[in-house]
């Protein structure tokens, strides 16, 4: 069997649960559904957006009805800070947090949700035979797009799951080699850029594509030229403490999405107040670290249920967020 162990991190509360909502569970199937989405975000840029070659190659790699996913995921070794997890609750000192995890709260037909607090740790195995190799890399790399764009549980797309790779150790000879691994590689923002960069990059060579093809009117989100933006938001000597990094992302949030006209608030997802339809944000903020700070990770998806002018909308709040300098990543 070949195996692949991560240890990774929780840097932003994690909001996880299984049948019962009140309270938070960590397991396997929490991860299949992310690694999917990123891993079909990925090879929507390779295939050009082809729906039925996507579908193809993520069954072989994740399974499908007729056939389960040749990579077996483990979880184990949850280590947390503290011994009792807490529950989120709006505060008015906490007003940036408040406003990102704001279902987070009590309602009336659950209690505040528990979730687990940032430097929870905890071990992640992938496993597959011999023969499954390809698909187990490509698990891999579906992984280091979830731990360094996305999110895990709720609220995932507004900070809430970030997780960061602390270590990884491989049973067998890969040519694949990505970075940001292991910690201490980005100490800055420049590095983690050229870091970010470098990782598509390697990937693209893995996958033997020179470019990832961008496509008018995608019936879903792609990472592409024209498709996906992503930049990194963080003040000049980064943000200290995570709480002070969702402080700052959530208020900005909050209030630049008030001052838009109705209709473009709908930009960043439904529903509202006055528009009561459903319809996921095309926005993914991630919080992740760089020396001993935390910095933002912004990725927006132009799919055919997101006008241009909509895109745009977006990218003016990454590219006017206030006393922060910024990042983009080259795709």
């Amino acid at each position: 069997m070949l195996k692949a162990t991560f240890e990774i991190e929780v840097t932003t509360p994690l909001f996880l649960a299984g049948a019962n909502q009140a309270e938070v569970e960590l397991r396997p199937p929490s991860l299949r559904g992310p690694l999917r989405y990123w891993y079909r975000a990925l090879i929507g840029g390779i295939t050009g957006g082809d729906l039925a070659e996507v579908r193809r190659r993520e069954a072989q790699v994740f399974g499908e009805a007729e056939h389960g996913s040749p990579i077996s995921i483990r979880i184990s070794e949850v280590t947390l800070p503290q011994r009792e997890l807490p529950t989120f609750k709006r505060t008015d000192d906490q007003p940036g947090a408040s406003y990102l995890f704001w279902s987070m709260d009590r309602t009336k037909d659950r209690p505040c949700r528990q979730y687990y607090q940032p430097g929870t740790r905890f071990q992640l195995t992938l496993t597959a035979h011999e023969k499954d190799q390809q698909a187990l890399i490509e698990a891999i790399i579906s992984l280091w797009l979830l731990t360094n764009l996305g999110g895990l549980g709720a609220r995932s797309r507004r900070c809430a799951g970030s997780l960061v790779i602390r270590s990884s150790a491989l049973s067998f000879a890969s040519e694949l080699e990505l970075p940001l691994l292991s910690p201490g590689q980005a100490t800055d923002l420049d590095t983690l850029a050229a870091l970010l960069t470098l990782g598509l990059q390697e990937i693209k060579r893995f996958l033997s594509v020179s470019k990832l093809s961008s496509v008018e009117n995608a019936r879903f989100d792609i990472i592409a030229p024209g498709n996906c933006y992503i930049a990194l938001l963080s003040p000049q000597n980064g943000w200290l403490r995570v709480d002070e990094a969702l402080e700052a992302v959530g208020k900005q949030l909050q209030q630049y999405r008030r001052s838009l006209p109705a209709d473009d608030r709908r930009a960043f997802g439904l529903p509202l107040p006055t528009l009561k339809k459903r319809l996921a944000s095309p926005l993914h903020l991630h919080i992740t670290t760089i020396d001993s700070s935390y910095v933002c990770v912004a990725t927006i998806f132009k799919n055919r249920l997101l006008q241009q002018r909509h895109f745009n909308v977006i990218k003016n709040f990454i590219k006017n967020f206030p006393e922060a300098t910024k990042r983009e990543i080259e795709l």
